[in-house]
């Protein structure tokens, strides 16, 4: 037995070898493992020290040494060059498309940054798209950090970031954070420019024609609101309607309901702002002022009469009624692409689009079938009245963009999203999750963010090859069954012919 005396001291040293390479480090129990290995293998090497001198002067003894010392300086070159790739993140992209490879664009603006980035994925399983994005990232600059956090194990950064879909990345840089939840490129790197940006968009907010209070802190202000743009980099103010032109230097304007009424000096001072390329956000509540659904015609835009009443009940978990109807359906829309949540607004007026010359209309947010228009204001009845009601359903929520003509083309787009409702940003609705991040995503819009931080790239997609259940079921036999006899075969027959 005295010749096996090396072999507990030889697994000792590969154990403590394959727990550091597991844990990527050298721990004191890992240490500690592979000295006593180490002193082991020397004890067993002194005890059959004759037998192993009688050994090397054999020749056999000698090409065995040369093997096992050829192969430790392979297995050595093999886990240096992994290490090195895994220190370096050196990738090799064999995609016809390059989708696994950053822009030049995209690797110019990373190795730029001015401030550090952190990237987080909050999730229930690690997510390879997004640790392939990441990986990438970390590889075009140092200042990007990466992680991967349970998402059911941090109920404050949940809070914190209003999250609801596992998965969504949380790109953040001092105090401002943009959350991504369609994994890309493209949307990556536009929240790192986002939240390392320098300048604060002005988001102005109409005063003078009883809108919702900016300061307001009652259920119907929009003070929680503010506090959500300063958060997100935007810096909230107001402007008064009726006391002059709307200023330049606001990047957008929002009225936010217009209880009273709406004059025409106001509507001509919406209409300058607009021409200059200002972006407005118009939300308005039954019954609408006839001024402006004149004013909203012409940009394809027709409102309604009366109010939507939601028969489903839907809102009930929330504790809303049946005039507080649901957002159901997003169309495609830089505001709504990727977006999946419902929103719930409060009384709102129907909306719907008619042919325009001035500028081009999509639907942003509709309800479901469960809705009917209520032409009658003052009736408080839930029941569809054939004839004089109109079933859904409807469009809430409207983007216009109006295309700028080769004269004024270094003017900016004017952008205008109308919404038939004021409620569902107000304290009362703002913290339902989904409706923050819809009224942040119509704000960023209209602040034109995706035109100055976009890369201008398109993902790339995956080519994938279509193959039949015969051609599957070949593909396996080939890979599993055939390609592993080959070096079994190889060595059958060099067994036989060293026979003979």
């Amino acid at each position: 037995m005295k010749k096996y005396a090396f072999l507990p001291g030889a697994f000792m040293t590969v154990g403590a070898a394959l727990w550091a390479a597991y844990t990527l480090q050298w721990s004191l129990p890992a240490l500690a493992f592979g000295a006593g290995g180490f002193l082991a293998l020397g004890v067993g090497v002194a005890a059959n020290r004759q037998a192993i001198g009688e050994w090397l002067a054999d020749p056999r003894g000698v090409f065995a040494v040369n093997s096992i010392l050829s192969t430790m300086l392979l297995a050595a070159i093999l886990v240096l060059v992994n290490a090195t790739v895994g220190m370096r993140d050196i990738k090799f992209d064999w995609t016809e498309a390059g989708r696994n490879t950053l822009t030049a664009e995209t690797r110019a603006i990373l190795q730029s940054l001015p401030k550090d980035v952190r990237m987080v994925q909050y999730g229930r399983t690690r997510d390879p798209l997004a640790d392939g994005k990441f990986s990438a990232f970390r590889a075009g600059s140092p200042r990007i950090r990466t992680d991967f956090v349970d998402i059911d194990s941090a109920p404050q950064a949940v809070k914190q970031y209003s999250l609801t879909s596992p998965g969504t990345v949380v790109v953040q840089s001092g105090d401002r954070f943009r959350k991504v939840e369609k994994i890309t490129e493209p949307a990556l790197i536009t929240a790192i420019l986002q939240v390392t940006g320098s300048t604060e968009p002005l988001i102005c907010f109409a005063t003078g024609e009883g809108e919702h209070g900016l300061a307001d802190t009652s259920a119907q202000g929009l003070s929680g609101l503010a506090a959500v743009l300063a958060a997100s980099n935007y810096k909230p103010d107001r402007t008064s309607l009726t006391q002059g032109e709307v200023p330049q230097f606001c990047t957008a304007l929002v009225v936010a309901g217009v209880p009273n009424g709406i004059s025409s000096d106001v509507l001509e001072r919406l209409s300058s702002y607009v021409v200059r390329g200002g972006r407005v956000a118009l939300l308005v509540d039954p019954p609408v002022d006839s001024k402006l659904v004149e004013y909203l015609r012409p940009f394809g835009i027709q409102v309604g009469q009366g109010v939507i009443v939601e028969t489903s009940g839907a809102g009930r978990a929330v504790g809303a009624g049946p005039e507080s109807p649901i957002g159901l359906v997003y169309h495609e829309h830089p505001v709504t692409r990727g977006f999946e949540q419902r929103t719930l607004f409060g009384g709102a007026v129907p909306l719907s689009i008619i042919n325009t010359d001035i500028g081009i209309p999509k639907p942003l947010v509709s309800t479901g079938d469960s809705t009917f228009e209520r032409v009658d204001l003052m009736s408080r009845s839930t029941d569809f009245r054939p004839g004089r009601d109109r079933r859904g359903p409807f469009v809430l929520a409207v983007a216009v963009q109006i295309p700028r003509g080769s004269r004024d083309a270094k003017l900016p787009e004017p952008r205008i999203v109308v919404a038939g409702d004021s409620d569902f940003l107000t304290n009362a609705l703002l913290p339902l999750t989904p409706n923050r991040d819809l009224a942040m995503r119509i704000i960023a819009w209209l602040a034109g963010e995706e035109e100055t931080h976009m890369v201008s790239v398109e993902e790339r997609q995956n080519r994938r090859i279509a193959m039949t259940e015969a051609q599957l079921t070949l593909m396996r036999v080939v890979n599993f069954g055939l390609l592993p006899l080959i070096p079994v075969l190889a060595g059958l027959i060099q067994f036989i012919r060293s026979r003979r």
